[in-house]
């Protein structure tokens, strides 16, 4: 690979990200409570996935916060329906018993919903967080994110 299509895919990559950041706050409105700061994000294919609250991170007890499934295309949104988020501690290379948040939609491609991670025995402490979702085609898909809660 030369080094102007290195350069062009990763200008490409990042505006595609602005235009997902900027999604995010252009879409905010004073009736509901829209999530405006990344805790983390992956794209699989055509679909980027990102888990955003209003901190930008999680911590021990009571979380809130949305999953926003964007499909590659901008002009038309993604459908998507029942989408949960699985949540597993990490210890050592274990993964411990889910913890699940079934999500609600709030908006065009924005699921929210509340998690309990309980108090924190290992500091800061390491999750995967599974986001689940069945495609328009009626196919399962899964997107793997880590997180770390301090």
């Amino acid at each position: 690979m030369n080094a102007k299509s290195k350069m062009t895919r990763t200008a490409t990559s990042f505006l595609f990200a602005m235009f997902i950041l900027g999604e995010m706050s252009v879409s905010a409105s004073t009736t509901v409570d829209i999530p405006d700061r990344t805790i983390a994000s992956k794209r699989t294919g055509s679909m980027v996935v990102v888990l955003a609250n209003d901190t930008g991170k999680l911590t021990p007890g009571e979380n809130q916060f949305c999953a926003l499934l964007q499909n590659g295309n901008p002009t038309r949104a993604a459908d998507i329906r029942e989408v949960s988020v699985d949540f597993r501690l990490l210890v050592g290379r274990i993964q411990e018993k889910p913890m699940t948040a079934h999500l609600s939609q709030n908006g065009a491609d924005r699921y929210c919903g509340l998690i309990n991670l309980g108090s924190q025995y290992y500091r800061p402490a390491s999750y995967y967080a599974y986001v689940r979702y069945v495609e328009a085609t009626g196919k399962k898909r899964s997107t793997r994110l880590f997180l770390t809660v301090k």
